[in-house]
């Protein structure tokens, strides 16, 4: 018995291209929701900066610290001035606590 099948060449075509198009959205989708909700993309410090003027550092908002013994490979300061973020050494920290303190005392 002979089946004919009554799929053509562009059928074929066009239905690999809509799977292969949903595979993609649905992997985009995953690493989108992933990083969102569990952080379990790390974005890590891969160098700090040299030198950052003590002007700038009067205008950082908080600092996180980066561990190299969590996910990342360095120990770094991560600065956030305004929308930016800025990578910084860990030696840092001394001075922009003293800055960070004497804005509280600043304050009425």
């Amino acid at each position: 018995m002979i089946f004919l099948s009554s799929f053509t060449v562009t059928d074929v075509s066009t239905m690999e291209l809509k799977a292969t198009s949903l595979l993609l959205l649905t992997c985009v989708a995953i690493i989108i929701l992933t990083e969102a909700s569990t952080n379990a993309i790390p974005t890590c410090c891969l160098a700090v900066t040299g030198k950052i003027p003590r002007q700038k550092l009067h205008h950082v908002k908080r600092y996180d610290t980066q561990s190299r013994s969590g996910r990342c490979e360095i120990d770094a300061l991560i600065l956030h001035i305004g929308k930016r973020k800025i990578c910084a050494h860990p030696k840092l920290r001394k001075v922009l606590d003293k800055i960070m303190k004497n804005r509280k005392h600043k304050r009425p």
